[in-house]
């Protein structure tokens, strides 16, 4: 039997919970302390909600619950996989110190519902093997461990269709069972990059991925809804789209897939062409032109067009300049009206022509029609005079322009190789070479820079009174076109836009800045255009958008100015270098 062990031996004391009557043995007074519990010495025993079960299948996360009977001294437990590790995603464990109950000396331990993951898909393992989990205490040692099966669930996937024709909507069948009760299912369509097949994002309208939560009897049917199709106007032959599901997450769609399917997307949007008549070579000025375009490949839908005009003809000779038009049974129809200005344009030879755009990215040019002179018959006023144009590839000021050095921090001077050359961080009175005189009513204010780093960024800029400040957004100060970047930016008085595209840099890029100031339409706007000396320029080689805001000038007489931010640079043939520059009226 047990030895008992004496607390003291003397005379009879009075009976407590901390001393015995007589002789009293310590065990005596334990067990008066923890509610009188029968047998000694007594036993620590740990059972756990696993205790009846034989076997996990493959993608399934559990964490296992632990009930502690005898346990009155404090310890820590760490759950851990002893064995079959390499067949887990996550078999990282974790350690508990629960405190003792000593009324009862009853403890619950329980551990996350997602402490382990059995790795599941094409590249698991597990399926036929086994795996051992081990709880140890720091006292105890091992206390509790059991080894369990591992088995793997069925999973067939499939499109709802043999194949889809482009604009179609998608969607495939996953059917399952023997899986993971109530346990996430990961699914993504191409082009998601975890995914095969050969679609890309043009191809779709939304890359598609998501999940769904298995039934809790593990078996079950779900219908996956996948991307809508493009009609993407491209003759690109027969494509791919694949589908995948896979547990634990995303990322695992590429190893760890528990199915996938292939589908075939019929190539039924082909490339469009185009052709387009004109009801005439010629329009007098007042009368108008008829375009008919004629399509293959595109027999219904909207369509974008746009005009080219010659040296000598203007924006404001045609109207409209642009535009898009329905095309029905693959024809449509633009009419376009040659303005009956009231001018006297002698010695110009004015012309334009009517371009089709192709419904795959509204950017590229599917047809041009011959070209339509204007003839000039509404005769009258001259046009007002021609353009001022400063070369500034010289080695001292033109004449017509004031330079005033010195105003600012900004690096500046003239060269008669690579014209006025600026540099360095803006800041001050930044608008150091500007127009001697002013500039009433319409004009057209223009001018070529090398555009050659992505911190270039170079302005054009119009005011009325004193000289402006270099200042990034709008200011009631000046109107200026700048290159924010590589984003042109009109920045007005009091309102701004930007051309939502990027001008592209080079060593050896020159940009042309157009910047048209209107009073008489009650507006200013900008363009910028990626060729040399692009005089009067609105549609070949545009970057973005051309923007307009309503902040003008009126008929106030106006000065236009040159400056550049470009921090940190030094003078030379890659600073922000200014070659010619040119106003034009109207």
């Amino acid at each position: 039997m047990p030895v008992r062990n004496f607390r003291y031996i003397g005379d009879k004391q009075t009976k407590s919970l901390t001393d015995g009557s007589g002789i009293a043995e310590l065990y005596d007074i334990y067990a008066s302390r923890t509610g009188g519990p029968t047998g000694y010495p007594h036993t620590f025993t740990v059972t756990s909600n696993y205790d009846n079960v034989t076997s996990l299948v493959e993608g399934e996360r559990f964490g296992p619950t632990y009930t502690l009977n005898g346990y009155y001294v404090q310890e820590t437990f760490t759950l851990s996989i002893s064995s079959g590790t390499g067949y887990f995603r996550d078999s990282t464990g974790g350690s508990q110190a629960p405190t003792p109950d000593i009324a009862t000396g009853s403890t619950v331990m329980q551990f996350s519902s997602t402490t382990f993951t059995l790795a599941s898909g094409n590249a698991a393992n597990g399926n036929g093997n086994t795996f051992t989990m081990r709880l140890t205490g720091s006292i105890n040692g091992t206390v509790w461990e059991k080894t369990f099966n591992i088995t793997e669930g069925t999973y067939s996937l499939s499109f709802n269709q043999n194949s889809y024709n482009e604009g179609s909507s998608t969607a495939c069948t996953l059917t399952y069972s023997g899986a993971p009760p109530s346990e996430t299912i990961y699914y993504a369509f191409s082009p998601y990059s975890q995914v095969g097949g050969n679609l890309t994002a043009g191809d779709v309208n939304t890359t598609v991925t998501g999940s769904f939560t298995s039934n809790v009897s593990g078996s079950g049917t779900v219908n996956i809804g996948g991307p809508t199709l493009t009609n993407d106007a491209l003759t690109e032959g027969a494509e791919t789209l694949q589908c995948r599901v896979a547990h634990y997450q995303l990322a695992d769609l590429n190893s760890f897939y528990l199915a996938f399917a292939n589908v075939t997307v019929n190539d039924t949007s082909l490339t469009p062409t185009a052709s387009i008549s004109a009801s005439t070579t010629s329009v007098n000025e007042g009368s108008t032109v008829t375009f008919t375009i004629t399509m293959t490949n595109f027999s219904s839908g909207n369509i974008t067009w746009d005009t080219t005009l010659s040296a000598d003809a203007e924006e404001d000779d045609i109207t409209p300049n642009s535009g898009t038009v329905n095309i029905s049974g693959s024809t449509g129809s633009v009419v376009i009206t040659a303005v009956a200005d009231g001018y006297t344009e002698s010695g110009q030879t004015e012309t334009f022509q009517f371009r089709v755009k192709s419904p795959s990215d509204n950017t590229t040019v599917i047809a041009t029609s011959s070209v339509i002179t204007i003839n000039d018959t509404s005769t009258g006023t001259p046009e007002p005079a021609g353009f001022t144009e400063f070369d500034l590839r010289v080695s001292s000021t033109p004449s017509g322009l004031t330079y005033v050095p010195g105003q600012s921090s900004l690096l500046t001077q003239f060269s008669s190789t690579y014209g006025w050359q600026t540099g360095g961080n803006a800041s001050g009175l930044t608008y150091e070479l500007y127009t001697s005189t002013t500039f009433s009513g319409d004009h057209l204010f223009e001018c070529t820079v090398l555009f050659a780093n992505n911190c270039s960024d170079p302005a054009i800029a119009i005011w009325s009174s004193g000289t402006p400040s270099w200042t990034w957004g709008t200011n009631s100060s000046r109107i200026s076109l700048q290159q924010n970047c590589t984003t042109p930016y009109l920045y007005g008085t009091s309102q701004q836009s930007n051309a939502g595209s990027s001008t592209p840099t080079n060593s050896s890029n020159p940009i042309t800045l157009h910047l048209h100031h209107q009073p008489s339409l009650s507006r200013t706007r900008a363009w910028v255009t990626t060729i040399a000396d692009d005089w009067g320029n609105e549609t070949n080689s545009r970057v973005g958008n051309i923007m307009s805001i309503t902040n003008n000038y009126g008929n106030s007489g106006v000065y236009c100015g040159l400056s550049s931010d470009y921090d940190g640079a030094s003078l030379g043939a890659f600073s922000t270098n200014f070659t010619k520059w040119r106003i034009t009226p109207g």
